[in-house]
């Protein structure tokens, strides 16, 4: 009978509370699932999600942990002081507590959102991950500044788009009062990250094109931002010959708010874990 057990453990100096989902004798006893919610999220995912994959997950013989990271959830610590940084340092805990309680020592990592750069840190820093599966994964360090500048350059060239098919456009391009330099200006402008961010998360990035592990990438057709990000892990993984596949959900949001979208994932995901 798989059972849903309240656990903690520490990481740094805050204590972390998550739920581990125990299969029975039939199931894969060297491996487990662990859970990383985006960056306001908790170990439940949005609309409950993390919880129906665990226990569908669970019950084909996986065991999975979800947690809450510090400063969010029931975990100890102040959310003002959380970054990646810190919550890849939760992670890799999760896995710590998981090996010395319960001897699994190879994990896969399922992030969604802002999880999927934990997991994607995790995986660079510790040989224990085989596997990620990434959810709606935002882009790191150069991977999201050419996603942003996709993403502006698109809504910047709408806009003038819309513009030009008013008649009063053209007549104020012919008389001389629109400065069409600064139209090109604006729309080859992109919006970059800080230099800090990019520092960092560039050297993940650097670590990561040694990884060999899986990687599994779900994505929705209907959220612009994270649609490019696929594109740019898919690149990444491709040039580091990284195994790696890419599945789309068709009209889907960023957090697969629909039933139908849900179960999409949720059976996407069993599937490449069998």
């Amino acid at each position: 009978m798989d059972k849903e057990l309240q656990v903690s453990f520490n990481s740094g100096s805050s204590k972390l509370y998550g739920v581990l989902h125990s299969a029975d004798a039939r199931g894969d006893s060297a491996r487990a699932v662990i859970f990383l919610s985006g960056w306001s999220g908790s170990r439940l995912g949005p609309h409950r999600m993390f919880v129906k994959t665990a226990r569908q997950l669970c019950s084909a013989g996986l065991n999975c942990l979800r947690f809450d990271f510090a400063g969010r959830g029931d975990s100890e610590g102040g959310t003002s002081n959380a970054s990646i940084a810190s919550m890849t340092d939760d992670a890799i805990a999760a896995m710590d507590y998981i090996e010395k309680n319960h001897g699994i020592s190879k994990f896969t990592l399922l992030g969604i959102c802002s999880g999927g750069k934990v997991a994607v840190s995790a995986a660079a820093k510790d040989p224990r991950v085989e596997r990620l599966v990434l959810w709606s994964a935002e882009p790191m360090g150069t991977l999201r500044d050419g996603v942003r500048r996709s993403r502006k350059t698109l809504s910047v060239v709408g806009e003038y788009i819309a513009k030009l098919m008013n008649p009063r456009t053209w007549k104020r391009i012919v008389t001389g009062q629109v400065n069409t330099r600064m139209v090109r200006k604006a729309v080859a402008n992109c919006e970059q990250a800080t230099p800090e961010e990019r520092k960092a998360e560039d050297v993940i990035l650097k670590q990561f094109t040694s990884y060999r592990g899986n990687v599994n990438l779900i994505y929705g057709t209907n959220d612009p931002e994270t649609c490019m990000a696929s594109k740019a892990y898919e690149t990444l993984c491709h040039d580091s010959k990284i195994p790696h596949d890419s599945h789309r959900i068709e009209g889907a949001n960023h957090s697969f708010y629909s039933l139908e979208w849900e179960k999409q994932v949720i059976d996407l995901t069993a599937d490449r874990l069998k």
